[in-house]
């Protein structure tokens, strides 16, 4: 109803049935993009879809406790839903030639802010894009989709919005949590850690040594 309506895209897709060929046609021929947020149509499977993150070591020091709390946290599965339909809606949007673009939904339950679109393009080379279409996926298709002409590629005359990782994810995904430098309309942004009394470790040993010191009392 959405589509004929004239929306330009979809944000979410459905997971518990599959998508009619009739709807795959119509999103088509219409050319709107599609948003699956698949981190968290997992974790409404009950499956805590960033927890892969949280222990990642190119990552896991740049987290909050609050946001590994989050990441590691899933919604209730009451339905005995799984993935597998929402990557297979994917595979057939993406065979049909429809934009596919990532987005998590955060700060929905296994999702965080920023981190969380690493998990999204995992999921979206597991629902059968290249490596490269789920970065394009991240970069050059939402700016399309949104018509933002000065950024989402690397090209004289736009936004020098940069991600400098140590690895090739052009072949392993994955390889983009291991982040060495980023710049930000040209400008080099500091990445440091977390400070430790906001880790989920400093957390902890303040309460240990909170809850220490009234025993002593």
């Amino acid at each position: 109803m959405a589509i004929q309506e004239n929306v330009d895209g979809l944000v979410h897709i459905s997971f518990d049935d599959p998508p009619t060929p009739q709807f795959i046609a119509l999103a088509a021929a219409r050319k709107v993009f599609v948003a699956p947020t698949l981190t968290v149509l997992e974790s409404a499977t009950g499956i805590p879809s960033g927890e892969s993150l949280t222990h990642d070591p190119h990552l896991a020091p740049y987290l909050t406790a609050e946001e590994i709390e989050k990441l590691r946290f899933a919604f209730p599965n009451r339905g005995g839903l799984t993935l597998d339909g929402a990557l297979s809606a994917v595979a057939q949007l993406k065979a049909a030639g429809v934009p596919i673009l990532a987005g998590s939904d955060a700060p929905n339950p296994g999702t965080a802010w920023g981190v969380s679109i690493h998990r999204e393009m995992e999921l979206l080379v597991a629902a059968g894009l290249s490596p490269i279409e789920a970065l394009r996926a991240a970069t050059s298709a939402p700016a399309d989709a949104f018509r933002l002409k000065d950024r989402g590629r690397i090209a004289k005359g736009l936004r020098a919005d940069l991600v400098l990782v140590n690895g090739n994810p052009d072949e392993d995904i994955t390889a983009t949590r291991d982040i060495l430098r980023v710049w930000k309309l040209g400008m080099e942004v500091a990445r440091t850690p977390v400070p430790v009394w906001m880790t989920a470790t400093g957390l902890r040993q303040a309460f240990e040594s909170g809850r220490a010191h009234a025993h002593a009392h």
